[in-house]
Formats: C-alpha cells, structure tokens, sequence
C-alpha cells in the first residue's frame, strides 16, 4: 500500500485516500499511516464503515488501548470506546457538552494518549464541527522571549474541575448529572507536564497546555500563573493555527494527541450527533 496524503491546512492536516480501515491491515501498512501521522499531526479518512470491533482493533495496531476512567462513556461490550453523544449510545450517558472546549485529551494522567481516532456515525445536518489546533506550529511561532519564559515550566492537569463544571452549563441533560466514585476519583489525582513538551518521535517541540484540564503553572502565584496560561492558549488559538472540521458520516480522524488540541462547536441539539473515539495509550512527557 501507498498512501496518498494531501495536506488540507497550511502547517498540519493530512486527507488520506484509498484506505478501508476496516481491513486487518499489515505492519507495513500501519507504518506507512503512523509515519503520515507524525508528518501531519492529524489525517482524515472519508467514507469510512466499520463495526466496533474493526475500530479498536484498527487502533490497537498503533499501541494498547487507553480505557477512559468515565466508565458511564464507555460503549457497552467495547471498554475500548467512549461513546460521544447527545443521546446516550448502547447504555451510555449522553455528554452534554461533548468537549465544546480546547484541550488534548486525557492529559490529566501521567501517560497522556499518543493519539485518538474518532469515527462520526450520525451527525447532525449543520454545526457540531469540531476545530482542531496545531500546537507545534503555535510554539514555533511564539516570540523567542515567551519561548525563554516559558522553558522549564511545569504546569498541573486535572478532570475533576471540568468534570464539576460540565454539569451545571446544560440543565437540559439530567441524565448526565451522575457522581463519580471514590475509586474513579481516586484515578484521577492532580499530574503536572511541562508547558512545552518534546515530541518523542518526531522531536518537535510543542505547547503541552489546554483550557480544558490546565488548572495552574507549578510554582507560580496564582493570578500570574493564570494570565501566562491565558496569554498561551489565546496565542495557540489564533485562526492560523486551526483547522475546522465539517462532518460527514463516515469520517474518520485520527489525531497526534501530542501536538493538537481540539474542542466542538455547537449545533442544533434536535439532530443526533454520535461519534465513537478510541484512544492510544502514550508516554509521560518530556
């Protein structure tokens, strides 16, 4: 197999064609794909059909399965996928607002994912696309003073501030209104990474924060550390680092979690909106 990438976006986004990822693909193969990936940050794949069993075994061909600690997401039978949707899917709670910020995913662990697939089945006829950010080509273009400033900066990640937050902003969703146990807050401690990680295939260097899961700078006063975090994510989040995905059914993303980040936008909530996302296990960053 050959591939044929066309990047889409000006410094990141490849669009992959002639590639079924249902089939039971080779080594070399998956090669070819993970090499697209680093060169492009995130590929698109059209026209997709796969069962569940297809995607996750798809994905494990590029390392172990990340198993989400929300297990009321996950997808009855496949622990391999969260079920992101407005509905509920097989058993699963609906997300109500369904990651309509910026953030990596997972970054609140200390092995944050290598990369994440997300496969759109039912999408809604206009809204729900999802943006997507090149944090590699936001540090390259940092001024060289913010770049001194911020080498060497730690900050903390944690889902539970986010996790609290989601159940206020959509009185429209009570089934979502559920706890989380001692045992999955257990999971879910305060990680600190550095503000800017190195990426360990490629060796770029990248923006390693999001408004999503950065709650502080590690020994920074708080306000201060704030307005760095602020100033980071407003500068990262400028139009020429984004690329803004319209979707189809059947597409497929696969995304560099190391390197993007990523939020939804809104749409008419009368229209389903369904998604089903495995998750790569990663690396602790450096």
């Amino acid at each position: 197999m050959t591939l044929s990438v066309k990047r889409i976006n000006d410094t990141f986004v490849g669009e992959v064609q002639g590639v079924n990822l249902a089939d039971d693909h080779g080594a070399g193969e998956i090669k070819e794909i993970r090499d697209a990936l680093m060169d492009h940050g995130m590929l698109v794949f059209h026209g997709q059909k796969m069962t569940s069993e297809e995607h996750v075994r798809f994905s494990q061909k590029f390392g172990p399965s990340e198993i989400h600690t929300v297990k009321q997401y996950l997808l009855e039978g496949f622990p391999e996928i969260i079920a992101l949707s407005n509905r509920g899917d097989k058993g699963t709670k609906p997300i109500a607002n369904g990651g309509a910020y910026w953030h990596s995913d997972i970054t609140y662990k200390a092995r944050p994912p290598m990369g994440s697939i997300l496969y759109g089945l039912e999408v809604p006829p206009e809204g729900g696309d999802t943006l997507y950010c090149d944090m590699a080509a936001a540090y390259d273009n940092l001024s060289d003073a913010m770049k001194e400033r911020i080498e060497g900066l730690k900050a903390v990640h944690s889902y539970l501030p986010r996790f609290m937050a989601s159940r206020q902003i959509d009185e429209g969703f009570q089934d979502n209104k559920f706890e989380l146990s001692d045992e999955q807050k257990a999971e879910l401690a305060e990680v600190v990474h550095p503000i800017v990680r190195t990426h360990p295939e490629n060796g770029r260097k990248a923006l390693f924060i999001n408004e999503g899961f950065t709650v502080r700078v590690e020994g920074m006063d708080e306000a201060e550390g704030q307005a760095l975090l602020d100033e980071l994510n407003a500068h990262a989040t400028q139009d020429r680092h984004i690329y803004a995905h319209g979707w189809s059914a059947g597409d497929v993303v696969f995304w560099d979690n190391r390197v993007t980040m990523h939020k939804a936008t809104d749409y008419d909530r009368q229209y389903a909106r369904r998604m089903h996302r495995t998750t790569v296990q990663g690396d602790v960053p450096v």
